[in-house]
């Protein structure tokens, strides 16, 4: 799993949208770990950034941060069975607006009900979460 090629692209998704949520935690844990960690996240939000391919740079976080003795990593926080239909969403409504990653190529997991005075922001791009329907 060195190159991250063989992690599925929901399992990337997910573990940018955790990247993504968390990234102060993420460096500062990073920064408690290997020499290079935080230089491994900077690369990771530098391919996210730039449109790249994020799926090495999430798997060297991933090291990086289980040798900063994180035992869950990036990819050990999975979703659970309850998130596959998110509560409050009726079912009458397919057309339920929802806020998602702004990124077009490998967008990562996170999403968000849009609020009446606030858009959330994307903590890498600096951009709103793109607004959506869900079908």
């Amino acid at each position: 799993m060195g190159s991250g090629r063989s992690r599925t692209p929901e399992q990337i998704a997910d573990g940018i949208a955790y990247v993504c949520e968390n990234v102060d935690r993420v460096r500062a844990a990073l920064e408690r770990g290997p020499a290079d960690g935080p230089a491994r996240l900077d690369a990771l939000l530098a391919a996210l950034r730039s449109g790249a391919d994020p799926a090495a740079p999430l798997e060297a976080v991933h090291r990086a941060l289980r040798a900063a003795q994180d035992a869950l990593g990036v990819f050990g926080r999975t979703r659970d069975v309850s998130m596959l239909t998110p509560a409050g969403l009726a079912t009458d409504r397919p057309y339920e607006p929802v806020l998602l990653c702004p990124r077009a190529e490998s967008p990562c997991a996170r999403y968000a009900w849009p609020e009446p005075d606030r858009v959330p922001v994307c903590r890498v791009l600096e951009t709103d979460l793109r607004r959506t329907t869900l079908a």
